[in-house]
């Protein structure tokens, strides 16, 4: 017999599908008045929209046969709830963990790993229960020795080789260990993940033989053509900029050769007729496809957030395609939505129209505003790349109007979202990244004057938010989300923490451009809590419920962790030149990329170029116009090595 709570969350479950079913009908559009934010409802009028409808039947016959599911959904939803700990008293207008939507689930960055992979209940190490429960202390006006640096870049670099080793003994070759099980898992397709992730790492740490064993797998054994449904954002931010930032640290030329393969196929996705790419690409057949839970729309930080790839591999290849293709897609919403500074989450890549009116600078928003701001930089902040510094500024703007908030009575500023007819007072911990994004734009000139200032008092306001998100829960780490109602303290709504490196790289970027030491304080309790609660004899894990101390563990060790969280912690006790944020951008998974220095005028570098050769420079300066200057410098050297070894 059906526990009562069961049947409760049965009936949710149907109301919500035949809800969506209604909404199908009906097309959101997005209005903007004095007050904040409206919604208006619109026929469906277009004939595009209007083919759709006619999917609307076989759409209902999909929800069917989920319904068929909905017992097991409903006993897995009640199993996340008691996981979860959940009391009726905490109920709020937010939805609970155990509400939330498959497509919920999968955040921005981080897709969920397939169901043959799914983790099991390992039992907790013996003497789990009597874990001694101390509180992590730091000095946030510490000022360190060179000594004192060098001893904890040795500590971060030995969590590194922790992770790595066991990576390699138990995983090797797939996306991600399972420090518990001993075995691996590919929720990215087996495209050997966290060997991508951790190419520039393994590099900067100095662990050579571990880069050469890392980049013979790539060499050798990485297969773009595995029947696997790729995500291409995950794709192009792990395996094309862990290429290519493993080439512009090393030189290697096999890099290069490697992700114009991977990226030959990936393009397929974007043959549409906005030029909006799918979210998805099957890596045998080159079928793509949108899920059906953004009512098969492109999401905006996946056709947002591949810009810097492509533009840096178009740089190295002289291949001008990949960038142009990358581009077009800000270009359109530059041409297309000329006054949206925030951009809702769904945009239909058919017909062109947004088909939500949800606003996040957290899961499935976060990286398309980071990128409009480092394809600025990337490109080396010429006149003719404004269209991504102004569609930047524009977002921050109202963003700070509209979604930045002071919480009571805990003073704490915080990034709200704005779903349909509300803003919703809660915060990602993916928004941690905003903070060093606003101070990486003010240091950089991106906004300037009282404006800068502005955004770097904001950013230095949203990092002490960041880091109360660790230091008020009792094992020292942040909670995925947190909620703010007036008159209560900042709590947590998600009690998971997955090893994330959001606000690790708020402290680092803080600490490059401040100076202020709390910022490198900060980042060190953060590592002391994950060596304290996170890892594990075989490697790192994520934690349950951060709420509780001791914590139970999940079984994961997410190959983002070696990609971010150690680099940054790493950087953040060397010196400001390693890496140095004047010279470098960091992709959305925090693989280095070369900013194109600022050259001398385009029509002199054209000239230079035309009078030194006539074969494939000067075919590339004949192709290319002067507002493209930087690409074409930056490519030249590698189309003369090519020419060289040829």
């Amino acid at each position: 017999m059906l526990r009562r709570s069961t049947l409760t969350v049965m009936l949710s479950v149907c109301l919500v599908l035949a809800g969506y079913t209604l909404l199908l009908h009906y097309k959101l559009s997005f209005a903007e008045d004095k007050q904040g934010f409206t919604v208006t409802e619109a026929p469906v009028l277009n004939v595009d929209e209007a083919v759709d409808l006619q999917r609307v039947h076989s759409e209902v016959q999909q929800q069917a046969a989920v319904l068929q599911n909905v017992t097991g959904l409903a006993e897995e939803v009640a199993s996340l709830a008691q996981a979860q700990d959940l009391s009726p008293f905490e109920e709020t207008d937010e939805p609970s963990p155990s509400a939330l939507t498959a497509g919920k689930r999968i955040t921005a960055k981080r897709m969920a790993p397939p169901k043959g992979t799914q983790e099991p209940e390992i039992p907790e190490a013996p003497g789990y229960a009597d874990t001694p429960v101390d509180p992590i202390i730091i000095d946030p006006s510490k000022h360190l020795t060179h000594a004192e640096c060098l001893e904890r870049r040795a500590l971060v670099k030995g969590a590194m080789q922790h992770a790595w080793g066991n990576y390699v003994t138990y995983a090797f070759g797939h996306d991600e260990l399972m420090p518990r099980s001993l075995r691996g898992k590919d929720p990215f397709g087996g495209l050997g993940a966290t060997i991508l992730d951790s190419l520039d790492t393994l590099w900067l740490m100095g662990m050579k033989a571990e880069y050469q064993q890392a980049r013979d797998w790539v060499a050798h054994d990485l297969n773009f053509t595995r029947p696997y449904e790729a995500s291409v954002f995950e794709t192009t931010i792990r395996v094309v900029g862990g290429m290519l930032s493993a080439y512009e640290l090393s030189q290697d030329r096999m890099f290069i050769t490697r992700a114009e393969e991977l990226v030959g196929r990936l393009l397929v996705a974007y043959d549409t007729p906005t030029g909006i790419p799918y979210n998805s690409i099957a890596l045998d057949t080159l079928k793509v496809q949108n899920p059906t839970w953004t009512r098969h729309s492109s999401t905006l930080s996946e056709f947002g957030s591949e810009q810097l790839e492509f533009a840096k591999l178009s740089m190295h290849s002289g291949n001008s395609s990949y960038a142009d293709k990358a581009e077009s897609v800000i270009r359109y919403l530059y041409e297309q939505h000329p006054d949206k500074g925030l951009m809702p989450l769904y945009l239909n890549p058919k017909t062109g129209r947004f088909t939500t009116t949800k606003l996040s600078l957290g899961a499935l928003g976060d990286s398309y505003y980071e990128y409009l701001l480092k394809m600025w930089l990337l490109k080396g902040r010429t006149p003719a790349d404004d269209m991504y510094r102004s569609m930047w500024e524009r977002a921050m703007d109202e963003m700070i109007e509209k979604l930045v908030f002071t919480s009571i009575p805990d003073n704490l500023t915080y990034v709200a979202e704005f779903d349909r007819k509300r803003v919703k007072h809660k915060m990602d911990h993916l928004v941690c990244f905003v903070p060093a994004m606003l101070a990486l734009g003010s240091h950089m000139g991106a906004v300037t004057g009282d404006k800068a200032d502005q955004y770097m008092q904001l950013a230095e306001k949203l990092t002490e938010t960041c880091w109360q998100m660790y230091a008020t829960q009792p094992t020292g780490l942040s909670p995925e989300y947190v909620l703010f109602q007036k008159g209560r303290p900042m709590r947590s709504a998600v009690h998971v923490y997955l090893l994330r490196p959001e606000a690790v790289e708020a402290f680092f970027v803080l600490w490059r451009l401040t100076g202020n030491t709390k910022y490198r304080e900060y980042g060190w309790g953060v590592f002391q809590a994950i060596e304290k609660w996170c890892k594990v004899e075989h490697g790192y894990v994520g934690l349950r419920d951060v709420r509780k101390a001791p914590p139970k563990h999940d079984d994961t060790q997410q190959s983002f962790f070696l990609a971010e969280t150690l680099k940054y912690l790493y950087l953040m006790f060397g010196s400001k030149d390693e890496i140095s944020l004047d010279e470098w951008v960091f992709n959305t998974e925090a693989h280095p990329l070369r900013i194109v220095p600022v050259r001398a005028p385009a029509a002199e570098a054209i000239n230079g170029a035309m009078e030194r050769s006539d074969s494939k420079e000067a075919e590339l300066v004949r192709n290319a116009s002067t507002d493209r200057a930087p690409d074409l410098l930056e490519s030249l050297p590698d189309v003369i090595h090519k020419r060289t070894l040829a």
